[in-house]
């Protein structure tokens, strides 16, 4: 309160942004704890046992108990095969890319709203900057530059703003980029699985 009290009402937007981008790291913080604790080297042996063993059932069953997105794609992959025991290769590899993109808009939910987050608000510390200086500009020319305090007080607002902004900023931006950095682990991950078991078919 003391900051937006000093950095005036774009400090409120600020603080604002500020509360948004928060929302959106614990969001993805809990999804990808609870759905992508595993890659699929993690579970890779245990899938091939079922598959030498032609278990493809077992192995439906063991994958839905993953919590990875390749693990995911290749269950629905293999419950095609379940249940045709006829797919040809172009129908599984159809399958394969339908559900990968189901996982992906999943993975990517949100993160718009965080990239908004940390380009955005350097903007808004910017534009306080700006209107701050103004202010003192405009202080001084009506008060002239005999009372140090009146020019202070808008020079205070802008760097208020402006560090308020990059405060927001500077997290916001670490942060999507290391989901964005894990979001396409899990894509190549979810590809590099969907192969193996692909090429598991034709052979």
């Amino acid at each position: 309160m003391y900051w937006i009290e000093k950095g005036g009402i774009l400090m409120y937007f600020i603080a604002g942004m500020s509360i948004l981008g928060t929302t959106v790291i614990i969001e993805r913080f809990f999804y990808f704890i609870l759905s992508e604790r595993n890659r699929f080297d993690d579970i890779r042996d245990k899938f091939q046992k079922y598959l030498e063993e032609n278990d493809i059932k077992g192995a439906i069953e063991f994958l839905g108990n993953s919590k990875s997105a390749s693990g995911r794609v290749v269950k629905d992959v293999l419950a095609i095969w379940a249940k045709t025991k006829t797919a040809n290769i172009t129908t599984l590899e159809e399958k394969a890319r339908e559900s990968a993109l189901s996982e992906i808009s999943r993975l990517e939910k949100n993160m718009w709203v965080l990239s908004m987050v940390a380009h955005v608000t350097p903007l808004l510390g910017l534009l306080g900057t700006v209107t701050g200086m103004i202010k003192a500009f405009q202080a001084v020319a009506i008060h002239g530059t005999g009372d140090a305090a009146v020019l202070a007080e808008g020079i205070s607002e802008a760097l208020f703003t402006t560090a308020g902004g990059l405060f927001v900023a500077i997290p916001a931006m670490i942060i999507y980029n290391y989901y964005n950095k894990k979001i396409d682990n899990t894509i190549n991950d979810m590809e590099k699985a969907s192969t193996e078991v692909i090429n598991y078919f034709r052979r």
